[in-house]
């Protein structure tokens, strides 16, 4: 039977390092002074053997095989990111956002003209219900040229020009 210091002289580890051990059931832990030698030295072995294969978290906190598993998982996405652009399933952000911009910009522009071109017309009705209908008409149509192809050209001439 040895103590922590003999122990830890075995081990060439310091009293600390001994107790730490102890306290995270890596050595066998026995009643003071009574600690079996051999089986502390089989235990600690047993230990580093885990650290160095990743399986066992070592002295500097490191899980080995969680670290390995997290950057397998970020190359993975890297790959991935990297082949859809290849593909050309992704598109820059910055042309995205300028063929949205201007297709909101001919959207705004087509019904804010609405009541330029429609106040004249609208003026002589008496007609709630015909006013309403002309009104209707007048928003439908604008949906109907904004669902046209052209106006998605227009919109990437826009962007292009921007």
């Amino acid at each position: 039977m040895a103590t922590q210091q003999e122990v830890g002289k075995h081990l060439d580890l310091t009293d600390r390092s001994i107790r730490e051990l102890l306290d995270k059931g890596v050595l066998p832990n026995a009643r003071r002074g009574a600690l079996d030698l051999d089986a502390c030295r089989l235990a600690y072995i047993r230990h580093l053997r885990e650290v160095a294969a990743g399986r066992a978290l070592g002295p500097g906190g490191d899980d080995l095989t969680a670290e390995r598993a997290r950057l397998a998982r970020e190359q993975a996405d890297h790959y991935a990111l990297r082949n859809a652009a290849l593909r050309l399933d992704l598109l820059p952000r910055a042309d995205i956002t300028r063929a949205v911009t201007a297709a909101f910009q001919i959207v705004r522009d087509r019904f804010t003209a609405l009541p330029a071109r429609l106040s004249g017309p609208l003026a002589r009705l008496t007609d709630p219900a015909e006013v309403r209908r002309r009104l209707d008409d007048a928003v439908q149509a604008v949906l109907v040229e904004l669902a046209e192809e052209r106006v998605i050209a227009t919109a990437e001439d826009r962007a292009d020009a921007a």
